[in-house]
């Protein structure tokens, strides 16, 4: 789903701060449609998008007394799913070792939980890379990958040509990728520029 399709009005976000459950599922409708693709592109499998886009509405409702001050409630849901996401990679590598241990079966599961470590450890790698983009940059970043927005859409919105936010784009990939390679993350890079590129 486009950017553009979602829209949740301030009057619904204040009704959920203040409890209204109704309001919440109107919020979960809404939503639903485009977060769970963004999500089963990070975890792959269904079993763990369901379970991640639970923990993602159930901490959007513990946190919901800052949803009245978004201006960007979508970017925001983006990054409440984004760290589930690293949340659940994080808690699988765990059990899968600990299971390991108690089996005796360490070289059986090695090499999935390496694998599990590896996309976390890949995905850490880039948010610490966008977050040290200059402030504008990153934005449209954003917007682009988190928002799913199109570039003219962006252009319209910040009010700069549709070449401005495709070269801005381009630089921004490029210094994510140069970010990757530094640490030695070749081949999850390319993984990572096709799962998390919206539509």
């Amino acid at each position: 789903m486009k950017g553009a399709n979602f829209y949740i009005g301030k009057e619904t976000l204040m009704r959920i701060a203040t409890g209204d459950e109704s309001a919440f599922r109107d919020l979960f409708h809404s939503t639903l449609p485009w977060l769970t693709p963004f999500i089963r592109r990070i975890v792959k499998t269904e079993e763990a998008t369901k379970e991640v886009v639970q923990e993602t509405f159930i901490r959007i409702w513990v946190s919901r007394d800052k949803l009245p001050a978004l201006h960007e409630p979508r970017a925001w849901i983006t990054k409440v799913a984004s760290n589930e996401c690293f949340t659940y990679f994080h808690k699988i590598a765990s059990q899968q070792k600990i299971i390991a241990i108690l089996e005796g079966t360490n070289s059986v599961t090695d090499n999935v939980a390496e694998d599990n470590l590896e996309m976390l450890e890949t995905l850490q790698l880039v948010r610490k890379a966008v977050a040290d983009l200059p402030p504008r940059r990153r934005k449209i970043y954003q917007m682009s990958r988190e928002e799913g927005l199109k570039t003219h859409e962006i252009a319209d919105r910040l009010n700069c040509s549709h070449s401005y936010v495709k070269n801005t784009l381009t630089t921004a990939l490029s210094y994510i990728r140069q970010s990757l390679m530094a640490a030695g993350k070749i081949i999850p890079l390319l993984i990572f520029l096709i799962l998390n590129r919206l539509k």
